[in-house]
């Protein structure tokens, strides 16, 4: 007959559901870190320039890029020899008159976070979570205004008539048509000088209103980022205000 001492004590082994469960909460844990690990090495790595032989045009045409910490625009000057941006939004209503302006500011995202979200304060987690994960119709938001002033938040640099030219084109192939003209979205404005226009395209982590802007910049032949998700990060090549 075995002694006490000598009979085996059964382990204390949890059940089968809970080693399942640790198992399968440890794995989520690896893939999310990875998965934002991912994200931010291909963020990093799309720092690299692009067009890095851009130079100035001094007598070229001076454009300028902003950028609110939410929202990237590109903003360029109304009439010039390569287009009349009052042509192309005729017959489109802005809530008061914009005769005044001498500029124009546009720039591009998901249509819920860009109509509801002007600044930080009004940002929603559900508006930022459906605009970066689940597929949503897109629109450009166009202002009407007077010449920016660089600072901390704005840009100029000066491009050829040639790259103006690509960057109006490239623009102007964003908006979503419908019979033949750009199609607006109706009682949508921040203030009395802007609209929203639809716009083709995806919104999502990697493809945000700033990478829009990254984009037409390329696209112009400026120097950039080759990936621009962040806010500002399309500030990276360009000359610093004086």
């Amino acid at each position: 007959m075995k002694s006490p001492e000598s009979r085996s004590v059964p382990e204390n082994k949890p059940p089968k559901k809970s080693r399942w469960i640790f198992r399968w909460l440890k794995r989520s844990l690896v893939f999310f870190l990875a998965l934002i690990g991912s994200y931010f090495l291909i963020i990093l790595i799309g720092l690299l320039p692009a067009n890095s032989d851009f130079e100035e045009s001094p007598d070229g045409i001076e454009i300028f890029i902003t950028s609110n910490g939410v929202h990237a625009d590109v903003v360029m000057p109304i009439e010039t020899d390569v287009v009349n941006w009052r042509k192309t939004f005729e017959g489109v209503s802005f809530p008061q008159n914009t005769d005044w302006a001498t500029h124009v500011a546009v720039g591009w995202g998901d249509k819920g976070f860009y109509v509801e979200t002007p600044t930080w304060a009004d940002l929603k987690v559900s508006t930022a979570f459906r605009a970066l994960f689940t597929p949503s119709p897109c629109c450009l938001h166009v202002v009407m205004q007077n010449q920016p002033k660089t600072g901390e938040n704005v840009r100029a640099v000066k491009i050829s008539e040639a790259q103006y030219r690509k960057m109006v084109e490239t623009i102007q192939a964003c908006f979503l048509l419908q019979k033949e003209n750009i199609a607006s979205i109706s009682d949508s404005s921040y203030g009395k000088y802007d609209t929203f226009y639809k716009a083709i395209g995806n919104y999502h982590c990697l493809n945000t209103c700033n990478s829009w802007v990254g984009w037409v910049m390329r696209e112009s032949g400026i120097k950039a980022p080759l990936l621009t998700p962040l806010p500002k990060s399309v500030f990276l090549y360009l000359p610093a205000p004086e």
